[in-house]
């Protein structure tokens, strides 16, 4: 029959857990195993954020590391309840100190208290975990107490408080040097007395909750910023939609922004106007040439492959005089419009209208 795990091998597991290790033997020494083995947590319960090393000690207040930087810590007083079925007298089942002991409860949880909603400065309070009554322990590492680990202040803000009555009496305080003997589960949010006294049952807890992001919201932000969600606004209707990213297409888009705030202008392509008195090599970003020759003159095209495949353009004899004036449009290399690697203008005040196929042609429309 199994008398259960001798305190040898509950220390060696321990030990080795907390050394790296895995615990396959109680005759090997840490040094001796070699099979790796760490703490499994999930992001949603991994600190995010920067947290302040010496935090202020108003209460209800959020404090962050720096100037500039979110809040990331609250300090908070905890209602703090027994569980009852950790009711013992450690003078009759062993695992007590040397201080007498009476029958009592030896395990507590800490809860959020029945106002914090409505006390509480957290942007957050009232929604997920950080409601009113939660408790720590039932939040799967929602709710966390930040500890003393965190800083090396002196003091050390971060060292939970406890109280037997009216946290606001010092009188009320338990300290470390009670003859209780007690320790707290920052993570957990459970308190254990090994000796319990009657006359020093905790009933109020003074700790800094963690109200920052955790690192799966870290990981979320990062993936998907804020800007992810973007509202494009056209003549005064809007549209809100999820993306990953936005592509600006077209030689004649033009993009600015100012802080999270982005302008796409795409005028420049509705409205350009080129004024041509003489030869030119045409930009991809001319949408209406106007023809004022005075002598014979030529408009030199780019590449159809430097435009966007559909982009056109208008080029216009404004001086009507393309009858005493020769105006030739002529492709670059052995592309063609309309099949031919020139065409011209020949009546006064005619025009054409070309696009490109963004290849190789051009063609009349």
């Amino acid at each position: 029959m199994s008398t259960g795990k001798t305190n040898l091998t509950s220390t060696q597991f321990a030990a080795k857990k907390l050394l790296g290790k895995a615990h396959t033997s109680n005759l090997k020494s840490d040094v001796n195993e070699i099979i790796p083995s760490n703490v499994s947590l999930p992001s949603e319960g991994i600190f995010g954020e920067p947290i302040p090393n010496s935090p202020g000690t108003d209460f209800y207040t959020i404090y962050s590391a720096s100037a500039g930087q979110p809040g990331t810590v609250e300090r908070v007083y905890f209602d703090i309840v027994s569980i009852s079925d950790t009711i013992y007298d450690a003078n009759d089942v062993g695992g007590g100190g040397d201080e007498a002991s009476t029958s009592g409860p030896h395990g507590y949880y800490l809860k959020l208290p029945s106002n914090y909603e409505t006390t509480s400065s957290n942007p957050n309070a009232g929604s997920g975990n950080y409601t009113n009554g939660k408790r720590v322990y039932d939040s799967r590492g929602g709710l966390q107490l930040v500890p003393p680990l965190i800083s090396n202040a002196s003091p050390n803000r971060y060292v939970m408080k406890i109280y037997k009555g009216d946290p606001t009496n010092p009188a009320n305080e338990i300290t470390s040097g009670d003859s209780i003997d007690w320790q707290v589960d920052y993570y957990a949010g459970t308190i254990f007395i090994q000796d319990y006294d009657s006359s020093k049952v905790p009933l109020t807890a003074s700790a800094y909750l963690y109200v920052g992001e955790y690192l799966n919201e870290k990981i979320d932000s990062i993936s998907n910023p804020v800007g992810a969600n973007v509202t494009i606004k056209d003549e005064g209707s809007t549209l809100t939609t999820s993306v990953s990213s936005i592509d600006f297409v077209g030689s004649g888009v033009t993009v600015t922004n100012s802080g999270d705030d982005v302008t796409v202008n795409v005028s420049a392509i509705a409205y350009q106007r080129t004024n041509v008195t003489t030869t030119i090599t045409a930009s991809i970003s001319d949408k209406i040439l106007g023809i004022n020759a005075t002598n014979n003159l030529e408009i030199r095209l780019p590449s159809a492959a430097d435009y966007s495949s559909g982009q056109y353009f208008t080029i216009k004899d404004e001086s009507g005089n393309a009858d005493t004036y020769s105006i030739t449009i002529l492709t670059s290399g052995s592309q063609t419009i309309d099949g031919a690697t020139s065409i011209s203008l020949e009546s006064p005040y005619s025009a054409v209208n070309l696009y490109s196929n963004g290849v190789d042609k051009f063609f009349i429309y």
